[in-house]
């Protein structure tokens, strides 16, 4: 019997290698204890990170059970929690409390503090990690200034400055007095973040408090507190094992040390498997464990002999990993325990992304021919968005592939169903405006003729303004032109709505049943009518939960569901894994295992990803960058340790056009000169596209609409045809934007400008005024010290320059051969020799891409003549150091006055335009066409839903 099983009295360590059998080193262990009756079944604790780790545990060991108790099999979460409920009463936590996840954690910062979304995500991060590694909101208050007179201070010396900088051009400063001032700026910046970080901490806290919640790091802070202060608790629990010990952050080795006074514990883990950096996962685990359980060199027992993968990818596994290490030596090394060698690991140098998928098919095609089952080849990418491609090909290749990745619940097309039914008839029964986009999903996937899905969207365009559109809809004799199909499809839409309108006053419970009912799910194909059926069923409990902790009220339901989808929060449901080709991500591997694994993309930049965070990037760039690589080569580790048999490693020396260099880790195993790899350099060019099927339009006037293109309308179209397709063809709403505050403030600046150069405002008093009034009579809900320091810019930067003569908001438009292009000026000026500055106000932070800004710009000049001469083109970017001012000369050349090298030809940017709109009419004549696969269009993918 091994040592390791054997070994229960004082602290034991096991580090197992990847394949070395480290669960069943637990369920060994465990059946000794039990067996040997060494302490009794119900003080055995054994903790893991994952449900799905608790439930393998759990299957495994039951068997073996005789009696009627079982071992506490628990994940760290749950393992506290439970402690917690039980003795409640000792630090006066209430025990019914609830725990909250940290997608609720955004909803409420979201929902009560009106914080924006990326904002809360970012917070709720922050706040985890510090909590995870031990750090208290006290400790991070200390000096932190968070009351609101506080904060508006500091919000006041920061708008100062940047005033300064960005009207810097103006007073012709020196560039080392502006650098002083973008620094001071900075500095003021941080310590602003920091406070509003700490501001939303504590708002988060005290309302988390009235909710009688603990988020996950609570449970391991109460935890902590609850054995500090009650160490007899402890006695409750004679053994204790740990799985995936590398894993553990701060807090639970901790809580571990508590729990096991009598220094009777089991660490399992391998710590070249640590890839939870960014959940907390704490560096030096290992060393604090050995301390302060007084752990000798004969108590850690190194697992080394796989039953996975062979020696020639064990051993060039560790002739990476090794590179983590300081001594070298320490790094143990792992061989088959058959002593299987097996076949050299393969690395292909390919010549573009395209060349590597054509070489991953051939792969696969091969392993096909060999024997082995699709299900046992795995794909191995760093990132979801790296695989999009390769999907593509298999797909036109007819292989079957299942992407293992977390599909969000509310994006799945019937889910989008039932929110359409029950956003509709929530506005039906209000009489409320809105819900234009739920008629267009409800069209989108009902309607099957394109020509009746064009008249349906044209008519919720008509009716958008109006009071309640849902009403208008409803009416039947609103729609006219329908093909007889398409009337059909119609009316039963409205007669299931006016079904469930019926029931109107059930619980919402009640009136999702009756949706399902009406969906008809029973009648769909087995394999189909299966994974709906779970997906129906995870989000009627999902709204259960919603009615029976926050509201019954169907207008809070579909709030709170438009709140999820501002912050981006994927509900995850139960999917269904088909037959075919795995595709994952090296985090999704953990723990899988595969005949055959192709490793893609292996490229600086990609794999490994050099990104930081900016605080991490100004607290210690180089140890920060050093700890990401760390994480980065455990995660390459992993993938390389998933093959059983056979190991193949792709790369390309160029990505969309963009050249890359072989991964560090390909050099780490001297790829090119190594007896165990073989290297293949493959500079063919034998991609075949994949060819879209055509969808030809069959509606006769479909391709004969008046248009006139406008540059938003050209970027759109040049960027996502599909995604203009949608919007000026077929009318689809747009999706609600990510901040809708930066849209509102964007809006109400453009109104208080044009009112205040109309009315020839003099002094910046007078356009303040104009603020006032504009707020008082059309936004309400704008806070103005949003906004005045923009028209504080603006005015410095313009007061000489508008007059009387100005123009504000002029429609411009033009033809050339016989295509009409338009555009809004914001304002033009226009000076006594007849010369034009077409000026278009910009409120954002973002950077405009400059073939788009020339199209803009290109637009405003040749769409102007009948005003006079355009001389001068402006972006009035008034979140920048200057605007971006063009000079437009006899020969059509337009140069940037703040930098001489940035500069367009009117002449080309004809060309580009007319070239752009003539695509988009032959696209309306046969069919637009989806992204490339390697743009990774978020929008084409949604759309393949209804298509496919």
């Amino acid at each position: 019997m091994e040592q390791y099983i054997s070994n229960v009295k004082g602290p034991c360590v096991i580090l197992a290698g990847a394949g070395t059998g480290k669960t069943y080193s637990i369920i060994e262990k465990l059946k000794y204890l039990i067996s040997r009756k060494v302490y009794p079944i119900e003080r055995i604790v054994c903790l893991t990170f994952s449900n799905e780790a608790v439930n393998t545990l759990r299957q495994r060991i039951l068997p073996h059970l005789h009696e009627q108790y079982e071992p506490i099999i628990r994940t760290f979460h749950s393992f506290c929690a439970e402690m917690l409920r039980k003795h409640s009463e000792k630090i006066g936590l209430k025990q019914n409390f609830k725990i909250m996840t940290p997608d609720d954690g955004k909803i409420l910062l979201h929902k009560y503090f009106k914080i924006n979304p990326y904002l809360c995500n970012k917070y709720i991060g922050e706040i985890s990690m510090s909590k995870d590694i031990g750090k208290t909101l006290e400790e991070s208050s200390n000096n932190v200034k968070t009351s609101s007179e506080e904060i508006e201070n500091i919000s006041f010396k920061l708008e100062e400055l940047k005033f300064k900088i960005n009207t810097a051009h103006l007073k012709k400063i020196s560039k080392d007095e502006l650098n002083i001032l973008k620094n001071e700026k900075e500095k003021i910046e941080e310590e602003l973040n920091k406070s509003k970080f700490i501001q939303a901490w504590k708002s988060y806290e005290k309302i988390k408090s009235t909710r009688n919640g603990l988020d996950y790091a609570d449970l391991h802070h109460k935890a902590l507190e609850l054995l500090n202060k009650n160490p007899e608790i402890a006695n409750e629990f004679d053994y204790i094992i740990v799985d995936e010990f590398q894993d553990t952050n701060k807090l639970q080795c901790l809580i571990l040390e508590k729990i096991a006074p009598h220094k009777n514990i089991t660490v399992v883990g391998d710590l070249n498997q640590s890839i939870y950096r960014f959940r907390g996962a704490y560096d030096e685990n290992f060393g604090y464990f050995k301390e302060v359980m007084g752990v000798t060199s004969q108590e850690i027992h190194a697992l080394d002999k796989s039953y996975r993968s062979t020696n020639k990818i064990l051993t060039l596994a560790h002739e990476l990993i090794k590179n983590n290490y300081l001594v070298q030596e320490e790094c143990f090394k792992v061989k088959n325990a058959y002593n299987k060698n097996g076949e050299n690991i393969k690395v292909y140098s390919l010549k573009n992304g395209k060349e590597e998928v054509r070489k991953i098919i051939e792969i696969i095609k091969e392993e096909i021919k060999r024997g082995t089952p699709m299900k046992e080849i795995c794909i191995i990418f760093r990132t979801h968005q790296q695989s999009a491609t390769l999907k593509k090909q298999l797909e036109y290749e007819e292989i079957p592939c299942t992407s293992i990745n977390k599909e969000s619940l509310l994006k799945t097309p019937i889910i989008k169903t039932v929110r359409a039914y029950l956003t509709i008839i929530e506005k039906l029964i209000n009489k409320s405006k809105g819900g234009d986009g739920a008629w267009w999903d409800l069209i989108h996937y009902s309607l099957k003729e394109k020509s009746d899905e064009l008249i349906v969207a044209q008519t919720i365009r008509k009716f958008k303004g109006e009071d309640c559109i849902s009403l208008n809809l409803m009416d039947e004799t609103k729609i006219e032109g329908l093909s007889a199909q398409g009337e059909i499809q119609l009316q039963a839409i409205r007669n299931h709505i006016n079904s469930l309108l019926n029931e109107k006053s059930s619980p919402i419970q009640e009136i999702i049943k009756n949706i399902y009912s009406l969906l008809g799910v029973q009648e769909e194909v087995e394999s189909k009518k299966a994974l709906n059926l779970s997906i129906l069923e995870k989000f009627y409990e999902f709204t259960k939960d919603f009615v029976e902790t926050d509201s019954q009220d169907l207008s809070s339901l579909i709030h709170h569901l438009i709140t999820i989808d501002a912050l981006d929060i994927s509900i995850e449901f139960p999917i269904l894994i088909k037959e075919g080709i795995r595709i994952m991500t090296n985090h999704a591997t953990k723990g899988l295992e595969y005949q055959v694994v192709i490793m893609s993309s292996l490229v600086q930049k990609k794999f490994p990803i050099e990104r930081l965070s900016k605080q991490e990037a100004l607290d210690n760039l180089e140890e920060n960058m050093k700890k990401q690589i760390m994480e980065e080569r455990r995660l390459c580790y992993v993938g390389f340790t998933r093959a059983k048999d056979r190991l193949y490693l792709t790369y390309a020396k160029d990505y969309g056009q963009r050249a890359y260099e072989p991964s560090q880790f390909l050099k780490e195993i001297n790829y090119q000169n190594n007896e165990i790899i073989d290297f293949i350099k493959d500079e063919s060019e034998l991609y075949r596209q994949p060819k879209e099927i055509i969808q030809e339009s069959k509606n006769e006037d479909f391709s004969n609409q008046k248009i006139s293109f406008s540059p938003s309308a050209l970027q759109m179209f040049d960027e996502c045809q599909k995604r203009y397709e949608m919007k000026y063809v077929y009318s689809m709403p747009d999706p609600t934007p990510q901040s809708w505050e930066a849209i509102m403030i964007g809006n109400f600046v453009h109104r208080v400008l044009e009112k205040g150069v109309k009315n020839v405002c003099k002094t910046l008093k007078e356009f303040e005024d104009c603020a006032k009034v504009v707020q008082m009579e059309e936004y309400k809900d704008i806070n103005l010290n949003d906004v005045i320091p923009l028209i504080k810019i603006f005015f410095e930067r313009n007061k000489t320059k508008y007059n009387e003569n100005s123009k504000t908001e002029q429609y411009l438009q033009t033809t050339i051969e016989g295509i009409k292009f338009n555009g809004y000026a914001d304002r033009i000026d226009i000076n006594d020799d007849g010369e034009l500055s077409i000026i278009d106000y910009k409120t954002g932070k973002g950077e405009i891409k400059p073939k788009y800004r020339n199209w803009q710009l290109g637009i405003y000049a040749l769409a102007s003549a009948n005003y006079g001469k355009p001389k001068s083109l402006i972006l009035e970017m008034l979140q920048k150091e200057y605007p971006l001012e063009f000079i437009l000369d006899n020969q059509g050349i337009a140069k940037e006055i703040h930098s001489p090298r940035t500069q367009f030809n009117l002449n080309q940017i004809r060309e580009e335009i007319v070239e752009t709109a003539k695509k988009i009419l032959n696209a309306r004549k046969t069919s637009f066409r989806s992204c490339s696969p390697e743009k990774n269009c978020q929008f084409c993918q949604e759309l393949t839903h209804k298509f496919k």
